[in-house]
């Protein structure tokens, strides 16, 4: 089974993904990818290994290395070193590809009684490197747009990296001989960029700028510099010949995949490492994000504020992830422990096997209690009131206060037209334009009730939230899992939310917001709860719900 885990590093965190057991092995991606790159490779090698995957700093999940001033390949080596002290690895073996071959061999270069063997599969020895004007038309910036018309430039962007060599060059000769991807392939790959964002040049760059032909004479630990005929860095491996130290050697692979797994198992069984135990994290111990493991898979929860602060866990509106209440998050952690989530199916939560309401409200009690956390309050979010009515229902004891920002009751007329038009298909086309959908599906749910009503009397009178770098955030999360990001949303639809809350035992708050249709039922949901009482409220300008919700805490 492939775990995920955060650890932090230098003040930052790394994320990874782990699997199998035995000596470690260590696998980097190329650029702009993340460790998704290697889930097969992760699966093939975890019989007989511990496969670690990493997410360079600045792609995938991993926080970004300082921008200015520019980061080099050695600060991404020294990043790979701290991290795998963070995980208690003294030594082991690295494969590097592409990008990541140039971060393996200078950390080889650096911390050579580290490593086991070093793989670097694919190194790039252009003479004198490409010099300044290619980098720059190479490494043109992402700039997110407020209209999400840059995730069709990504999208396009990810195509013809796998059409042309160079991408910006579309003549005949830089045509790359190489069978198109398919669309799934393009979504992962434009996911991958997307992740990276601003960052997306900081290693891509640096790995251009690096001059590794003088390194290979520094170089003392053992090592493998292979490449795939099929590769068009193939033809670097004569160069690596020519410079080649006496602790290396020199592999040419066809093109066939099975002989480069093959290869890789025979070299890495090569080397003598001791096994590998993983650290113990204990989450309830963090700050910052990490994974619960639950009955069903992982969720991916973000803990914020004091360790000893009264906790009180977020339930954003679905579809959303941990990137949703980010700001309010941040605002209640001065004086609360705050636990915000991605709902199963969403972000990087792992979907459920039966996603209703019911199974949602336990997910809930579990990540409390596997936090420690005895009792804690819980405020949810429109579409999110009936999973925590449902969790406070199941599980009484967990939940000392529900506040229930408006709650949604609905007949059956507009469930029916809800669940078909909510949350609309994103699955991946071959122009890209699902990501498009989805960025203005999110954008127009902060200005009508529903989105896609545009009668004047759907119109929201409220401040938007989400600035583009949110939603931009918000669409990568939900894009990650296309086919179950709705998941949460059409159980919240379905849920008998007004049969569910006449059984609560709990302190119940609900809350109206003034002048914004989407807060109609808030009034009569509130007459039907035990316990319950109405708060009306204005937003500020800001559209901050920190000084609504701080009293009410306390």
């Amino acid at each position: 089974m492939i775990r995920r885990e955060f650890i932090q590093v230098a003040g930052h965190e790394i994320h990874y993904r782990i699997a199998g057991s035995g000596p470690p092995i260590v696998l980097l991606h190329d650029s702009p990818r993340s460790s998704v790159l290697h889930l097969p490779q992760l699966e093939h090698f975890a019989d007989e290994f511990t496969v670690i995957a990493l997410d360079t700093p600045g792609y995938g999940n991993s926080a970004a290395l300082p921008r200015e001033p520019r980061p080099e390949i050695g600060d991404f080596a020294d990043s790979l070193a701290a991290t795998l002290a963070a995980l208690k690895i003294e030594r082991c073996a690295i494969y590097g590809f592409h990008t990541s071959s140039k971060i393996a061999l200078e950390f080889a270069v650096r911390h050579p009684q580290r490593v086991a063997l070093a793989v670097m599969d694919g190194l790039n020895l252009p003479p004198g490197g490409p010099g300044d004007e290619f980098i720059t038309r190479y490494m043109k910036p992402f700039e997110v747009s407020d209209d999400g018309s840059h995730l069709t430039t990504a999208w396009s962007r990810a195509r013809d990296l796998h059409r042309f060599f160079p991408w910006f060059d579309r003549s005949a000769k830089s045509r790359l001989p190489m069978e198109f991807p398919s669309d799934a392939y393009l979504h992962a790959y434009t996911l991958d960029l997307m992740m990276a964002g601003a960052n997306y040049s900081a290693a891509y760059s640096a790995a251009m700028r690096y001059l590794a032909l003088p390194r290979l004479a520094a170089l003392t630990a053992p090592a493998v510099f292979m490449c795939r005929a099929n590769d068009p860095l193939f033809a670097y491996l004569d160069t690596v010949e020519q410079n080649r130290p006496a602790s290396a050697r020199v592999m040419r692979l066809s093109g066939d995949r099975n002989e480069w797994l093959t290869t890789l198992r025979e070299l890495f069984r090569s080397v003598s490492v001791d096994s590998f135990a993983p650290p113990d994290v204990k989450p309830g111990n963090t700050q910052g994000c990490t994974y619960l493991s639950l009955s069903h898979g992982q969720v991916r929860v973000r803990l914020q504020g004091p360790l000893d602060a009264p906790p009180v866990i977020l339930l954003h509106d679905p579809p959303g992830s941990v990137h949703s209440l980010a700001a309010l998050a941040a605002d209640l952690a001065a004086t609360r422990r705050v636990i915000t989530m991605d709902f199963p199916g969403e972000g990087e939560s792992d979907p459920l096997p039966t996603p209703d309401c019911h199974h949602f409200g336990a997910v809930i009690a579990q990540v409390l209690e596997s936090l420690g956390i005895a009792q804690a309050d819980v405020y949810a979010q429109h579409l999110a009131v009936p999973i925590a009515v449902e969790c406070a229902v199941q599980s009484p004891q967990r939940v000392r206060r529900l506040l229930l920002d408006g709650p949604q009751l609905l007949g059956k007329s507009e469930a029916r037209q809800l669940w078909k038009q909510y949350c609309p298909s994103v699955t991946p086309k071959w122009d890209g334009s699902h990501l498009v959908t989805l960025w203005h599906v999110l954008r127009d749910r902060e200005l009508n009730w529903p989105w896609y009503s545009r009668a004047v009397s759907s119109i929201r009178q409220r401040p938007l939230t989400r600035d583009a770098a949110n939603l931009h955030a918000l669409v990568t999360d939900l894009v990650k899992q296309p086919a179950r990001y709705a998941d949460a949303c059409l159980a919240a639809i379905e849920c008998k939310l007004a049969d569910a809350a006449a059984r609560l035992a709990c302190q119940v708050v609900t809350l109206q917001a003034e002048n914004d249709v989407r807060y109609q039922s808030s009034g009569k949901f509130a007459r039907g709860v035990p316990q319950g009482r109405l708060i009306q409220f204005s937003l500020p300008p800001t559209g901050s719900m920190a000084a609504v919700l701080e009293p009410l805490l306390d």
